[in-house]
């Protein structure tokens, strides 16, 4: 866990990228205009010390719990007290005692901040993972389960907020007295503000569903380093606030789920997506994306960027 530095982080899961391998191959568009072909999959969607935390102290986190619980009981706020102490470790554990002969104490001292929000995402990862599996075949039905849809909506909230988009966003937006304390604040926002709209999503679960879209096109479904979009957001100016919310998120070129209230898109929990709704929809995430775009076809990107360049 701890053992060495963990430099290229993710903030889009390779594991959630193989489904759009062709001969081992991803193909990638950077910047809306560079396209190329990688069979490494350590160089997308990631960033060096992506997670590295910031030493907090307890002055910090009780702005983080004004800003995010200060409406939720004892028994909430209990839940995020093992979060917030692992974040105010940070400062004890540079300061523990070493005479150097100890390698677990160096090992500690040396990587626990950078390491500490990488191991977090794992464990929402390794949640995600069996819901991703499910999902792939078309079932849904995990929602209807109460422990896989907490781990679905905990896993599906956490790639909505924590791409390098998201990031940049909130340190560019941070303004005012408390803008500097926003920015140190950042990696725990993050996780506070997924895990509570989680938690929100969760117990008004009953109005919501998942809705399996299937290509039925020749175009492939593309995904992008802001892989869950909010595809009902209408904004021109993101300033302002958004009450619409629903999920789209591409899981392979042939399928996409949505969450999304029970009245969108009627009764049904399956669709069939012809052309002209893949690219619809490849549109939504194309212009969601920050600096990547992924697809099974170079020729796809190619077509795309030559598009945005006319």
């Amino acid at each position: 866990m701890f053992n060495q530095k963990k430099k290229k982080q993710h903030y889009v899961w390779r594991r959630y990228l193989k489904s759009w391998l062709v001969g081992g191959k991803l193909a990638c568009m950077r910047d809306k205009k560079h396209v190329f072909s990688t069979k490494d999959l350590m160089n997308v969607g990631q960033q060096s010390y992506f997670y590295k935390v910031n030493s907090l102290t307890e002055q910090d986190v009780n702005y983080v719990r004004d800003l995010f619980l200060s409406n939720v009981g004892e028994s909430t706020n209990a839940i995020f007290d093992r979060l917030f102490s692992l974040f105010l470790q940070v400062e004890h554990v540079e300061k523990l005692p070493s005479d150097g002969n100890h390698v677990g104490i160096e090992n500690l001292k040396k990587h626990y901040a950078n390491n500490l929000e990488e191991e977090i995402q794992s464990d929402i990862e390794s949640q995600g993972e069996p819901c991703l599996t499910r999902l792939l075949v078309g079932d849904t039905s995990l929602f209807e389960n109460e422990k896989s849809a907490a781990h679905f909506l905990n896993y599906i909230c956490m790639q909505y907020l924590r791409t390098k988009k998201q990031h940049d966003a909130l340190v560019s937006g941070a303004i005012g007295k408390n803008s500097e304390q926003i920015i140190k604040c950042a990696n725990l926002i993050r996780i506070v503000f997924s895990s509570k709209l989680a938690a929100n999503l969760y117990a008004n679960r009953s109005d919501y569903k998942l809705v399996v879209a299937k290509n039925n096109s020749d175009i492939p479904f593309i995904t992008c380093d802001q892989p869950v979009v909010n595809f009902l957001d209408t904004r021109l100016d993101s300033s302002e606030e958004t009450k619409e919310f629903g999920l789209y998120y591409p899981i392979s070129p042939n399928l996409a789920v949505f969450l999304v209230k029970n009245e969108i898109f009627g009764s049904v929990k399956e669709m069939s997506f012809d052309q002209l709704s893949v690219e619809e929809f490849n549109q939504i995430t194309l212009n969601a994306s920050y600096e990547q775009v992924y697809s099974s076809s170079e020729k796809q990107l190619r077509d795309l960027a030559s598009k945005i360049k006319t």
